[in-house]
């Protein structure tokens, strides 16, 4: 079995290529890797490499070729803007860094599948309203997991 630091190397080359190259089939990308990078490798674990890195295949200038994954800048965004998210019995706060609780309240507000009355965003603090105070653990714990903060409450 292959070591993980040549397994990381080779998808690094990978990444570098696919975003330097037009290549359209793994038969070119391991020429390309023996030819750029000295690496020697098979289908197989080019296959393997792809799928791991979430390339994905687009049609560029009427050739299929592969790319790396777009990054959802919303989503991106969102993440970085968090700082905490913390409840009581009633309410739900989001704490964000300052200019971005606005980004953040709109973000909820698109969620229709939480169980949120609503929101009122600030500079830096978002309150969200439960539907219900019965299941404000479940709804804190839902936001949490759909903006991919790190919960650090206790149950």
């Amino acid at each position: 079995m292959a070591d993980k630091s040549s397994s990381i190397a080779r998808q690094k080359a990978i990444q570098e290529l696919i975003k330097k190259t037009a290549i359209s089939d793994q038969k070119q990308l391991i020429e390309l890797l023996i030819k750029h990078y000295n690496i020697k490798t098979n289908q197989a674990v080019v296959s393997r490499d792809l799928r791991k890195l979430k390339v994905v295949k687009k049609m560029v200038n009427g050739l299929m070729i592969y790319e790396m994954p777009d990054v959802d800048v919303t989503t991106e965004i969102l993440r970085l803007a968090l700082v905490d998210i913390d409840h009581n019995e009633s309410i739900i706060v989001i704490k964000t860094h300052p200019g971005l609780a606005d980004f953040v309240g709109d973000c909820v507000d698109r969620h229709s599948d939480l169980e949120v009355l609503g929101c009122l965003a600030g500079e830096n603090v978002v309150f969200v309203i439960p539907k219900s105070i019965k299941n404000i653990r479940k709804t804190y714990e839902t936001i949490c997991e759909k903006f991919l903060f790190k919960q650090t409450k206790k149950a």
